[in-house]
């Protein structure tokens, strides 16, 4: 191996050192081995202009993996670790309270989709062996009061003309719901997430449109 090629393997070692920590951390030593290799190889195959070409390759990803880092830090930087986004199913074997007129579910699932305003709830699960689902409801966590509509702005089928909903999210573990009519309570509802994360308690009361109900439920965190 002549001279030259010799040095451009080491210039190519040199490089390759100077990538950031973590590219290095996953590529191993691959990337300096690369140079020994490959510096060769395109002498031999496309002499000086090859070369060109690789170490030109080389110096525009060394400035692009470091720009790659630094969004990848700020982004964590700035990321906020919602306490409630993702699937909770009801924990099994835990008591519940479930003072209500049709049987308790065998499987309870929420799932939480953080939103601009709040959440998007979706709740489901199996009830008397069959898979059912309520409809998704929209949670507005800022304090406003609002018509209980359905996702397009709808009426809902069968609830109280001039009902209105309403939430509040007093801390990152805490959130509280509810819908009226004309001061009547319909449903009164929070959700406490403990301090560690895994699991929701969840309690519900009020009147609803087939009588009083009141439910408490212990939920373990499915996935985020």
């Amino acid at each position: 191996m002549s001279t030259f090629v010799m040095g451009c393997t080491r210039a190519y070692r040199c490089i390759a050192r100077a990538f950031p920590h973590q590219y290095r951390a996953i590529c191993g030593d691959g990337l300096e081995q690369l140079g020994e290799d490959v510096v060769p190889r395109v002498w031999q195959q496309h002499g000086v202009a090859g070369l060109i070409r690789l170490f030109a390759d080389l110096a525009w990803r060394l400035p692009c993996e470091y720009l790659f880092t630094w969004i990848g830090r700020l982004k964590e930087a700035t990321m906020t670790d919602d306490l409630f986004e993702g699937t909770w199913r009801a924990r099994q074997g835990e008591p519940s309270q479930w003072k209500v007129d049709h049987p308790a579910p065998q499987q309870a699932f929420l799932r939480f989709e953080p939103t601009d305003t709040g959440y998007l709830m979706v709740a489901y699960g199996v009830v008397n062996g069959e898979a059912c689902a309520e409809r998704p409801q929209a949670i507005i966590a800022v304090g406003r009061r609002r018509p209980l509509l359905d996702l397009s702005d709808r009426p809902i089928p069968g609830m109280l003309t001039g009902a209105i909903t309403f939430g509040s999210k007093p801390d990152s573990q805490t959130l509280e719901l509810g819908s009226e009519v004309d001061g009547q309570v319909l449903v009164a509802g929070r959700y406490e997430v403990s301090a560690d994360g895994k699991t929701l308690t969840v309690t519900n009361k009020g009147t609803g449109l087939k009588g009083p109900f009141e439910v408490v439920m212990v939920m373990e965190r499915v996935v985020r």
